[in-house]
């Protein structure tokens, strides 16, 4: 993920998120629920991966496929789960966050990220945006205690990133090299403005840590 992405600014703001969130609260084994391509496989340790997807991510296998909302693994078998950018693609979130709870071991960790504010994507399967209301509701429903509910950046950064997908339209041909420097000029410009002043209602995106009572 370069400079030049049109989205290298909010996977760098969630990758830091979610790097200090797993040194502060993970530990034993974990549990990846939509693992994906493994992308922050560089700092979970001995963790399983789950994925549904078996054609999109063939070419790097998951641990295990299942769903999320039928987890194949016993009760309280993980001291830490943890999933990143997957509950907006859950047709049932609520059945997700309890699977998950019912999989930790009790004073085990959640970590999770899910979005507020962000275009469609991975459409027709990208069903809910949420609040930190809203995640702090179906962690308490699922038997979890809230430790924080974090948002990950402000209006600034929420703003630029939508722009810069704006943009993505136009990225060929002999406007591409335009677009991508405007990319990153748009980027830097809205991490500068986003730390003079933080509207942290309007996040892109919320990481939520909560625990097994």
């Amino acid at each position: 993920m370069g400079l030049f992405a049109a989205n290298w600014l909010v996977e760098r703001i969630t990758r830091d998120h979610l790097r200090e969130a797993v040194a502060r609260y993970a530990r034993g084994r974990i549990l990846d629920v939509g693992c994906g391509r493994r992308p922050y496989a560089d700092f979970l340790e001995d963790c399983t991966g789950l994925e549904y997807d078996r054609v999109r991510y063939a070419e790097v296998p998951a641990d295990v496929w299942g769903s999320g909302m039928d987890l194949p693994f016993r009760t309280e078998s993980f001291a830490t789960v943890f999933s990143a950018q997957v509950l907006e693609h859950v047709a049932e979130p609520w059945r997700m966050v309890a699977e998950m709870g019912r999989v930790l071991e009790p004073r085990g960790y959640l970590i999770l990220t899910a979005p507020h504010i962000w275009e469609l994507h991975e459409v027709p399967h990208d069903y809910f945006r949420f609040t930190c209301y809203g995640l702090e509701h179906l962690a308490r429903r699922a038997g979890l205690e809230p430790v924080e509910v974090r948002p990950l950046a402000g209006y600034w950064v929420s703003a630029g990133a939508q722009f810069c997908y704006y943009l993505k339209r136009f990225e060929r041909g002999v406007l591409k090299p335009l677009i991508r420097l405007l990319y990153a000029l748009i980027q830097l410009a809205v991490w500068g403005l986003d730390r003079l002043h933080r509207v942290e209602s309007s996040t892109w995106n919320y990481l939520l840590v909560a625990r097994r009572v």
